[in-house]
């Protein structure tokens, strides 16, 4: 595995509390939390499953639904946190974070090698 594979895994792991404790106060509920933590284990898991395949073997179509449930939450909870964010936070109306700014594309580029190495494992499995 890389070395910079390694530290987008450390990168992931150091902002998950950060994530889950900033989904659990925009929503008061434990649903987007737990959904949240769900989809970045996974999103770890495929990065492993792709770099280091007999650690973490997927190899059965259920691998498939997985990662739809990551690209669905992941998308679920930046429509999210869009409009909730800036309400949370008390922004003005010229602030970068309003949902109409394009400062959100920067959380899917940094997703972006773990939805690639999602879908390289998910094509392996559709390809055997």
């Amino acid at each position: 595995m890389p070395f910079w594979v390694t530290l987008y895994i450390a990168f992931m792991v150091i902002s998950l509390p950060v994530g889950v404790y900033m989904l659990r106060q925009l929503e008061n509920d434990w649903l987007h939390p737990v959904g949240g933590l769900i989809s970045t284990v996974l999103s770890i898991a495929f990065i492993f499953a792709y770099w280091m395949p007999d650690t973490v073997p997927f190899n059965t179509p259920s691998t498939i639904l997985m990662y739809v449930f990551v690209l669905f939450w992941d998308l679920y909870t930046l429509m999210r946190v869009r409009t909730k964010l800036p309400e949370y936070l008390n922004m003005s109306e010229d602030s970068e974070l309003r949902p109409d700014s394009s400062t959100w594309l920067l959380g899917i580029l940094l997703m972006a090698p773990a939805y690639y190495f999602g879908a390289l494992v998910c094509l392996k499995i559709i390809a055997s």
